[in-house]
C-alpha cells in the first residue's frame, strides 16, 4: 500500500540516491536520537531517497513536494 506525503527536502536528515545508504543513515541517527524516522521516495524523481525526523515534521503546516513513504524506523 503506497502512501502520499509531503515533505520539504531541505529539511532532510539524509539523502542519497542508493536506498541502502539511505537505510543505514536513517538507522544511525536513530541510534542517536531514539526518535522515529520515515525513509521517502521522491515521486518526481524516482531514484532519490531521503530520511525525515517524523517529531520534527509534525509541526509543518507547508510542506513542498511529493514523497512516498518506503518506510517507518
Amino acid at each position: 500500500m503506497s502512501e502520499d506525503i509531503l515533505f520539504n527536502p531541505g529539511q532532510a536528515i539524509a539523502s542519497s540516491y542508493d536506498y541502502h545508504s539511505a537505510y543505514v543513515a536513517a538507522q544511525i541517527y536513530h541510534q542517536k536520537s531514539n526518535h522515529e524516522l520515515l525513509l521517502v521516495k521522491d515521486k518526481n524523481d524516482k531514484k532519490m531517497y531521503y530520511v525525515f525526523d517524523n517529531a520534527s515534521l509534525e509541526n509543518q503546516s507547508q510542506l513542498d513536494q511529493k514523497f512516498q513513504l518506503i518506510k517507518r524506523i
